[in-house]
């Protein structure tokens, strides 16, 4: 930790010293679950956007494909957020990228689980990756950004997480958890005056490796992951507290409001 400090102070301490201006102002990103889907266009779309990016993922030869595609230098690591050392693991890639100013974390247990031939073992994965393993990488960030006092959060998290729904509830409520760890990261940021913004990126209809397009019965809001990589990028330059996609789809925000007798009679297919 007090080697950290130090790091950041003669960083901030060149900086103003004018020395190597140009590394001073390269803005970093690191994109947790960069191999695929949402998190792999969020990469494309932050290199052309000038950033230095680090790349974590499970599936390795996915993350060198990704490396081949991009307009700038970045880093590659192999990581299962499940990990009990994934902690060090982050910290270890930003002090090789020598700063951090922005992380994505785009993570899911989703297409495990379709591949899973136990209850028991889907519920305990769900839990683990997108619980605990995204508040373990939210937390790593939040340490290294509160002492260097500013930086950014992306979490993405789901529309099933806006209400219990009856078709995955443990799905759902795992994303409830992220969506309302970020709720409580922004409010404590904006209390405590840190200049770190919190992003919660709501997906509704997405084709993403686990749910192409046309095939979800629920689909009638389709996107396309290269649109939704454009909406989240947007939201991260506009600092935005929350982003849906696409847009219309906050109106499912709704349904939490419908006597059980209605949900039940008409939205049970969620």
């Amino acid at each position: 930790m007090f080697r950290r400090f130090i790091l950041i102070t003669l960083i901030n301490f060149l900086c103003m010293k004018n020395f190597n201006a140009e590394s001073c102002n390269e803005k970093k990103a690191i994109i947790i679950g960069a191999s695929s889907g949402m998190g792999r266009e969020i990469a494309k779309l932050l290199s052309k956007e000038g950033y230095t990016l680090g790349l974590i993922a499970r599936r390795k030869p996915l993350l060198e494909s990704l490396q081949k595609e991009l307009e700038v230098s970045s880093y590659i690591q192999q990581l299962d957020v499940t990990d009990s050392n994934a902690n060090i693991i982050l910290n270890k890639l930003i002090t090789t990228m020598q700063g951090l100013d922005l992380i994505v974390i785009s993570i899911s247990a989703y297409l495990d689980n379709r591949n899973s031939t136990s209850s028991d073992e889907a519920w305990k994965r769900t839990i683990d990756v997108d619980c605990k393993g995204f508040i373990a990488m939210a937390e790593t960030a939040l340490a290294y950004f509160k002492e260097q006092n500013h930086g950014h959060i992306i979490g993405i998290s789901s529309t099933s997480g806006l209400f219990g729904t009856a078709s995955n509830p443990i799905y759902s409520g795992a994303k409830a958890c992220i969506s309302y760890y970020m709720q409580g990261l922004h409010r404590e940021m904006r209390r405590d005056r840190y200049d770190i913004y919190i992003t919660n990126i709501v997906p509704g209809f997405v084709a993403v490796e686990h749910s192409p397009l046309g095939t979800d019965p629920t689909a009638y809001w389709e996107i396309t992951a290269q649109e939704a990589g454009k909406l989240i990028l947007e939201g991260i330059k506009q600092k935005r507290k929350i982003v849906y996609l696409p847009s219309k789809v906050w109106l499912l925000n709704l349904i939490k409001f419908l006597p059980d007798f209605i949900y039940e009679r008409f939205f049970n297919f969620f």
